[in-house]
């Protein structure tokens, strides 16, 4: 006769070990590296404004990378977005803007240009996927 005993951990002990709970570690390392690999994607408008904006705005571990800013989402779809009663790229106090067919040129494409967080996970999904695999082998640290 034997006697066999099991220590089996709890699916939030399993989770809170491997680092994988909401705002955990893991979360934290796909956040730091989609904004790694998104700031070579974005436009360099001003000297790396984007880039700056989304440091700001993003809390790292929340699962989400924001960039706010009035022209992140126009350079982001890559339109030429104008003033719906002038037509001017520069819009009247309150107004909003309206989209254009006339598509926006950036500097340093193909690599920076429109739909850069599209293309960077296209691009690195894999190396963010290992990133985050390899932080909860080591237990989320």
């Amino acid at each position: 006769m034997f006697d066999v005993k099991l220590d089996i951990r709890t699916v939030e002990e399993l989770i809170r070990v491997r680092g994988l709970q909401p705002g955990g570690p893991v979360q934290e390392i796909v956040d730091i590296e989609v904004m790694r690999y998104l700031t070579d994607y974005m436009p360099r408008r001003q000297a790396g404004e984007l880039e700056h904006l989304m440091v700001i705005a993003t809390i790292v571990g929340s699962g989400e990378v924001k960039i706010d800013g009035p022209f992140a989402h126009y350079l982001h779809e890559g339109i030429l977005y104008v003033d719906s009663v002038t037509g001017s790229p520069w819009s009247r106090k309150d107004d909003t803007k309206v989209p254009t067919d006339r598509e926006l040129t950036y500097a340093g494409a193909p690599k920076r240009g429109k739909k850069f967080f599209d293309r960077m996970k296209t691009d690195h999904k894999e190396d963010i996927l290992k990133a985050a695999q390899a932080a909860a082998d080591r237990g989320g640290t």
